[in-house]
């Protein structure tokens, strides 16, 4: 909203109450984002905390502490708050029908039955994945236990987002920051969208996508940052919900030149180092007599200058 209003011609400012925006991403795709925001003309205040906001009649005032404990003022034509999401439980009779909840939303099991088994939940309401998306997952669930009366459960292991800002960032599985609070040993593979040819004749020349895996190299995250990165998550949706190998996509044909490219040569970018190590080579050489003639060049007899 900052960045559409920002290019609508509006001076924007955000007062962010964390030492990053995008809370829930990896912080240096936090900070790409905002480096966007920046440079539209968004002004950013990080680690802030609001005392007090005043209606002067022809403008709003808000009263808040920096990031380094100053105290500031700030006028504005039009506050835009957004906290958060609080669940639309009240006036249900919820306790009246013995269903609990909390402050997050009503409380369901792994097939959104709440604590009264014939009533179901899903959405928003539950405090899980504030997303559209979720919540047709989430009711398609609900009707394969309480219609069809097919035993069904959330499975939220491989379940994307993405925020549509300018470029856009889309999540699936685990990033750095959740990998590592979950005690996993990973490694993380990266492709640049400078590198995509796609990317750049459409003149976008930043972004990135990171590959989280774990020590047996097995996928445990993707996180997108760049043009259509909601679109481009969506190969790695059905490949990771299809346990499909990196090898598999790394050897299917994409069509060229695309953006979805980048998705393949990330996977590529992880078995190289296999399919061209210094073993393979010696192998080559012995079955094939090649000697790389082409590598063994001086600079002189390449018509090179010596540096």
């Amino acid at each position: 909203m900052a960045q559409a209003f920002g290019r609508l011609g509006s001076r924007v400012t955000i007062l962010q109450r964390a030492g990053q925006i995008l809370a829930r991403e990896d912080p240096d795709m936090a900070e790409a984002v905002m480096a966007s925001l920046v440079g539209e003309g968004v002004t950013v205040h990080l680690n802030t905390a609001v005392m007090k906001v005043r209606d002067l009649g022809h403008a709003r005032e808000v009263l808040f502490e920096d990031g380094d404990g100053f105290d500031q003022t700030l006028e504005a034509e039009a506050i835009l708050v957004a906290l958060g999401r609080s669940p639309n439980v009240e006036g249900l009779g919820l306790l009246s029908a013995g269903v609990d909840y909390g402050p997050r939303g009503i409380e369901v099991d792994a097939r959104l039955r709440t604590s009264q088994k014939h009533i179901f939940a899903a959405g928003d309401v539950i405090g899980q994945y504030p997303f559209t998306h979720a919540a047709g997952y989430e009711g398609g669930v609900v009707v394969a236990n309480a219609v069809l009366r097919l035993p069904r459960k959330t499975d939220y292991t491989w379940f994307p987002h993405a925020t549509y800002c300018d470029p856009e960032l889309a999540s699936i599985g685990m990033n750095e920051t959740a990998a590592g609070k979950a005690g996993i040993e990973y490694r993380v593979w990266r492709e640049e969208f400078r590198s995509n040819d796609r990317s750049l004749a459409e003149g976008y020349d930043t972004g990135v996508l990171k590959m989280v895996v774990d020590k047996r190299e097995n996928v445990v995250g993707v996180q997108i940052l760049g043009p259509h990165a909601g679109d481009l998550i969506s190969e790695w949706v059905a490949a990771l919900n299809g346990k499909v190998k990196l090898t598999t996509l790394a050897g299917a044909v994409h069509p060229y030149p695309t953006l979805a490219e980048i998705n393949k040569r990330v996977a590529g970018s992880l078995l190289a180092p296999k399919l061209f190590s210094e073993s393979v080579r010696r192998k080559l050489q012995f079955f094939f007599n090649l000697k790389g003639r082409a590598c063994e060049l001086r600079a002189g007899e390449a018509g090179l200058s010596d540096y």
